[in-house]
Formats: structure tokens, C-alpha cells, sequence
């Protein structure tokens, strides 16, 4: 007979099982369960609580986890007993020492188990070995340092941004840069922190093609950022993806290289090439470029033109007396007062020492002479009024000459001949006096034959005669080469300088006998040198119309030949525009010289058209950075930054650099601080006759 089982013993039954159940997952678990009395004393436990405690049953079952340093690890017992106290479950992480002597960490949960055996509650505990994730977190921390501490002693800007844009690291450098605190970036979308609002959708554009693997991430990329204090900084930046095992990008890692100052250097410098560098007015160059278009409005007959071609009269006397700063401060003014004179669409440039050039645009129904005449003597006239320099008072005054287009030239290059040939009239008719050209240029034509005259028979009758100026090394002050500048010792005139009689040379073809009489001359002194034995570098100038000649390289090797000595100890010096007039031929002639064995420099550098893009190519050995470069140094910071561009240009090149026009104890620290190897100057050394040059 089958008794049905009532319902307490079908509870009963289920509760077993349950129990069964409980004890099968219990068991099967990879944590450690341990089940305590209210004494903390273990009453039940899993196999994996044994294996990640290293115990034995009987030693579990002999601990009091109440007891201070049980075994367990001495952080056991708070969690423990605040649970037990509280009511409430606890969680902690804690090292222990392992049985077998290695630290070992685990995590820990301990929950009451609501009921109670006599008047004690009991406690469960579950717990994990986590040593080894506690460990490789640890390393990673550890290596995550390290590359903080090697990031924060980089010179560039390195941040890591997700795929996003936000921010996960950010180096020292571009704290100190952007002017942010760490914290204050950290988190944060890079693009909203730093980047100004005008520039923001174009550099998160350019960063979005780098993450979709549009770009090549190794690209320079260059875009700005804006500081704290508002300031537009220019960074370029290099770009590289860092991808997770399945080839997904999860964070771009960028360095950026501050380039603000050397971009502004170079467009400095890119405006250099059609102005002056101290005035800031146009240079011959762009006078040139705005006269030819003009010109092609003057033969469709819609307008005339107005040239003025106009020097200082007094102005070496300025030089002479009170040095090239104040010279300088003169022509500064002198751009100042006629800038006022121009109108809108007329062109003030200057053509180089004291000259000036203004182009007068004329309109129908206007007299380009009457407009030619009033504003010369309104330049006359502003030119008049006294320059107060250095506790003096200089009367400079001007002389002017005009062409006209199409009175007198329908051709830019006749033009300005006049206009120069005009200037010529006004000096001999007296200060401050406007001339316009005359057709038959008779006066013009004596003087310039008398010149030439008095020259050939100065070549002739060895009047001639060369001053040296030294190079020097910048940080120790030592002669290391000079350069040889002629002088005309004149019977009637006394001691004229190469700026008077040099154009005529050109002009007249007799630059030729003076330029191969220089180079004997040269060679002679040389070899005199070499006797006493002192043998420095010694540079020569080339006029642009002797590197016409054919057989140039061959008569100055003939020369240092004939008096046996190294042609590596002689520099030929070329001006920046004689070489990029005609760019074939005389590359071919610097490879030539190179070939030789001479030095070759570029004299004048940053004077004339800029040059940098067909520098590269030329067979050069040395760059002479023109004085104007150096005027403003240190009180102008843009022009300092050009004079450390070009002097990172050479270097780059493999060409040694001379910075020219070195007048003040300022000035040659800068040089210092920027590591310029060589200079030239008034500081250094006047041009002095063989017997003053200083010796090592």
C-alpha cells in the first residue's frame, strides 16, 4: 500500500534539494567561499577557498578569523567584524603573504546571512586571487610613469587622443605651451579646448582622416591652436594610429613642433624679396614689376607715367660722422616724411644706400610733368627740414630726377636710365633741385667720360689700392679670414670710395681691368702674407658684368698660380641678385670656380629676390648675410628671428654662414647665444690698409 507524501514532507524534500543544489554550484565555484559562526570561526567552506588559500582542511577549520594575524592576512579581520557589527555586507582588496612566502592580493566580500544559531549571526565570505591582474595593472602604471616622465623631458608637444578627440595624455611641453594644468585638458575634446573656433572644423576634419585611415598618419599635418591667454600658436604635427588586436584604431598619439616663430620668419623673409628690410617700402624689384604693368597701361594710351629717381646729398656725411645706426635712422625718416607725399595707387620704393624711387600713375586729362614737379618739391621741401640724430642737427636735402612715359621712354629699363640720368642733372644744378630728363644728356655724357677717364688712368698709374676687413670667429674673437675692398687713392679728390666710381666701371666696360687688377693685387699681398707666415682666407668681389667673361675662372686661377699659392685660400664673393640674373650661366660659373678650387660665397644674402627655393643648387660654400638683417637686432625679435633662420638655412645647406654689419656688443651676443660661427663688422674690425690687419 503507497502512502502519499503530504505537503511538509514534499517541502522537506525540496529543501534538501535546493540545499544539494546550492552545495553543487557552491562547490563548482572558481571563488572562495567561507561560511563563519558568529565567533568568525569557519563552519563551511569550497574546495577553491582552500586552493587560493594554500590550507588544508585542518587548518582552515583551526582559525579564528577573529584573531589578529591568523594567517589570513592581518586586513581580514576589519571587513569581518564591521559586518558582523553592522549587519551590512563589506567588500575590500588586501595583500596577505601566501603560504609558500609570495604576496598575494584578493578581493573580498562579506555579506551576513540574515539568520542566527544561538544568539550569534554567521558570515559568508567570498573571495578572488587577483594578483595577477593587480600586477599587470601595476606594470602598467609603472610603464605608463615611465613614458610620462619620458614625455615630459621631449622638447615637441605629445598628446594622445581617442577616436573621438578626447583627451587621454598630454605631456609636460604642451602644458607649458597651451598654458593649461594638466587636469584642466585631461577628458576633454582637444578640438573644443585649444583649437580657435575659425580653425575647428577644418583641424577636426583633418583629424578624422587620420582615424579613418584616409591619410597616411606619417604626413605632416600643420594646423593651430590657440593658448590660454588667447595667443595663435602654428604647430606641425606628426600623426600615428594605434591600433587594438583587430586592426581598429583606439587612439591617435600626436607630436607637435611649435613652428610660429620660424613660419613668421620665412614669410618675413618671403616679403623681403620685393621690400626693403628697414623701411618696409617696396624694393627695386617690385618697382619693376608695378612699372612693366603700368607700362602696358601706358601703350593702350589710357594713362602716363611719372618716374622720380632722388638720392640724399649729404648722407655719407651722416655715415661718416655718426656711424650706419644713425645713417639708418635717416633713411627711416626720409621713407617716413615721403610716404606722406604719396597718394593712393603711387609706388615709394627704395633702391638701395640713399636711393629712392617713386612711380607717379597719371590719369587722362592729367600733366604727368606738373604732377612730377609738385610732388618733387614737396619732396625737396620735406627733406629740407633738419634730422636731429645723436644730439646734432643734419641738413640732408635731396636732388630729384624725372622721366616721363611716353614723353621720354616708352620702355621700363629706359626709364629708369633716365630718371637715373636725371638724378645725375640735379646734383650739378644743386640741393634740392627737381630735373627732368633731358634727351640730349650732354652734361650726363661729360661727366660720366671725365670719370672714366681719371679712372683708366688711376688703373694705369696705380692709384688704386686695397683696405682688408676682418672675419672674425664669433666666441673667441680670432682673425680667420678678411676681405679685400678697393679704394681709389685720387690725386685731386683724396680717398674715393667704391661707391663712386664702381657704377662707372660697370658702365664704362672698365670694370674689367679694375676687377683683374684687384685680383693681382690680391695674389700679391698674399703672397707677402704667406712670407711672414700669415695665411688667412681671403675674400674678392666680383662685379655681375666680369662674370660675363668667358675666360673669368681661368685669369684668376692664373693669377694665384703665378704666385704659387693654394687657390683654396681665396673666396670669390658674388652678390645674391649678380647670380640669379642670369641663373644658367652663372651656376655654371660657380661650378666652375668650385671646380678650380676656390671658395665661392653669396655676398649680400637677403638683399636682392628671394633666393631659397634655387639656393640649393648652387655650388656654394658660404653665405654673407647682408648688415640690414642684423639692424634691428636684439630690440626687434622679428628680425632677430629672420638672422637665426638664415643662419638654420645655411646650416641646413652644409654652407657656413658670415653675418655682415656687426656694430654693437648687443648685437655679437645674439650672434653668441645663436651659435653663429662667423661675422663681420665695425665692431670687429674697419677695413685697414695690409700693415694694420690684425694678426692671430
Amino acid at each position: 500500500m503507497v502512502v502519499e507524501a503530504g505537503p511538509q514532507h514534499r517541502a522537506h524534500q525540496a529543501q534538501r534539494a535546493a540545499e544539494r543544489l546550492s552545495r553543487v554550484v557552491v562547490e563548482g565555484l572558481d571563488e572562495g567561499v567561507i561560511v563563519t559562526d558568529g565567533d568568525l570561526r569557519p563552519i563551511n567552506w569550497n574546495p577553491s577557498a582552500l586552493r587560493i588559500l594554500g590550507l588544508s582542511e585542518a587548518r582552515l577549520q583551526a582559525h579564528n578569523f577573529g584573531a589578529r594575524g591568523a594567517g589570513l592576512g592581518g586586513q581580514l579581520e576589519s571587513p569581518l567584524a564591521a559586518a558582523l557589527r553592522d549587519g551590512t555586507a563589506r567588500h575590500a582588496t588586501y595583500e596577505r603573504i601566501a603560504p609558500d612566502g609570495h604576496a598575494q592580493w584578493l578581493t573580498l566580500t562579506v555579506r551576513p546571512t540574515g539568520d542566527r544559531v544561538g544568539e550569534h549571526a554567521r558570515l559568508v565570505c567570498t573571495f578572488a586571487d587577483v594578483t595577477a591582474r593587480v600586477v599587470a595593472d601595476r606594470d602598467l602604471r609603472e610603464q605608463r610613469d615611465r613614458a610620462q616622465r619620458f614625455l615630459d623631458v621631449a622638447s615637441t608637444l605629445v598628446v594622445v587622443l581617442d577616436p573621438d578627440g578626447i583627451v587621454q595624455l598630454i605631456n609636460r611641453q604642451g602644458c607649458e605651451l597651451l598654458g593649461f594644468q594638466e587636469r584642466e585638458l585631461l577628458g576633454r575634446d582637444w578640438f573644443d579646448a585649444v583649437v580657435p573656433t575659425t580653425e575647428r572644423l577644418d583641424s577636426r576634419r583633418a583629424f578624422h582622416r587620420v582615424v579613418s585611415r584616409v591619410d597616411t598618419p606619417g604626413e605632416t599635418l600643420e594646423t593651430f591652436v590657440q593658448t590660454r591667454e588667447g595667443e595663435s600658436r602654428k604647430i606641425s604635427w606628426r600623426n600615428a594610429v594605434l591600433l587594438d588586436d583587430g586592426g581598429r584604431v583606439t587612439a591617435v598619439l600626436r607630436a607637435g613642433e611649435d613652428i610660429t616663430a620660424r613660419d613668421r620668419a620665412e614669410a618675413q623673409i618671403a616679403f623681403l624679396a620685393y621690400h626693403d628690410r628697414l623701411t618696409g617700402l617696396p624694393n627695386r624689384a617690385l618697382l619693376e614689376e608695378q612699372l612693366k604693368r603700368a607700362a602696358a597701361r601706358v601703350r593702350r594710351g589710357t594713362t602716363s607715367l611719372a618716374l622720380l629717381y632722388f638720392d640724399l646729398d649729404n648722407f655719407k656725411l651722416v655715415n661718416d660722422s655718426l656711424g650706419h645706426a644713425a645713417g639708418d635712422a635717416v633713411l627711416l625718416g626720409t621713407a617716413e616724411r615721403v610716404s606722406e607725399l604719396t597718394r593712393s595707387g603711387d609706388v615709394l620704393a627704395r633702391q638701395g644706400g640713399d636711393e629712392f624711387l617713386l612711380l607717379l600713375h597719371c590719369g587722362d586729362g592729367e600733366d604727368p610733368r606738373a604732377a612730377a614737379q609738385v610732388t618733387g618739391e614737396r619732396i625737396a621741401e620735406a627733406l629740407e627740414v633738419p634730422f636731429e640724430l645723436s644730439d646734432a642737427v643734419f641738413h640732408v636735402g635731396a636732388s630729384i630726377g624725372v622721366a616721363l612715359m611716353p614723353e621720354h621712354a616708352d620702355d621700363p629699363e629706359t626709364l629708369l636710365k633716365y630718371a637715373d640720368s636725371a638724378m645725375y642733372q640735379a646734383k650739378r644744378s644743386g640741393r634740392g633741385t627737381v630735373a627732368f630728363y633731358e634727351p640730349d644728356g650732354q652734361d650726363d655724357a661729360r661727366t660720366r667720360l671725365l670719370v672714366t677717364s681719371r679712372l683708366r688712368r688711376a688703373i694705369a698709374e696705380d692709384e688704386l689700392l686695397l683696405h682688408y676687413q676682418p672675419i672674425v670667429r664669433v666666441e673667441t674673437g680670432e682673425l680667420i679670414a678678411v676681405e679685400a675692398l678697393v679704394r681709389w687713392q685720387d690725386p685731386e679728390q683724396g680717398l674715393v670710395p667704391p661707391g663712386l666710381f664702381i657704377p662707372v666701371a660697370e658702365d664704362t666696360g672698365l670694370i674689367d681691368a679694375l676687377g683683374q687688377w684687384v685680383v693681382e693685387a690680391v695674389c700679391a699681398q698674399a703672397a707677402r702674407w704667406r712670407d711672414e707666415g700669415f695665411t688667412p682666407q681671403i675674400g674678392f668681389n666680383l662685379s655681375p658684368r666680369q662674370l660675363r667673361r668667358p675666360d673669368l675662372v681661368e685669369l684668376i686661377a692664373a693669377a694665384i698660380d703665378a704666385h704659387a699659392l693654394p687657390r683654396e685660400q681665396f673666396t670669390a664673393e658674388l652678390t645674391e641678385s649678380a647670380v640669379l640674373s642670369d641663373e644658367h650661366r652663372h651656376t655654371s660659373l660657380l661650378e666652375e670656380l668650385r671646380e678650380a678650387g676656390l671658395k665661392v660665397a653669396i655676398d649680400d644674402f637677403g638683399a636682392g629676390h628671394s633666393s631659397l627655393g634655387r639656393l640649393r643648387a648652387l655650388a656654394v660654400d658660404t653665405l654673407k648675410v647682408d648688415r640690414s638683417f642684423l639692424a634691428g637686432v636684439p630690440e626687434d625679435p622679428t628680425a632677430g628671428a629672420i638672422v637665426a633662420a638664415v643662419l638654420s638655412l645655411a646650416d641646413a645647406l652644409g654652407m657656413n654662414a658670415v653675418v655682415e654689419g656687426v656694430e654693437t656688443d648687443a648685437q655679437l651676443a645674439f650672434l653668441r647665444e645663436h651659435s653663429c660661427a662667423l661675422a663681420q663688422g665695425f665692431l670687429l674690425g674697419r677695413p685697414v690698409p695690409p700693415d694694420e690687419v690684425p694678426r692671430p
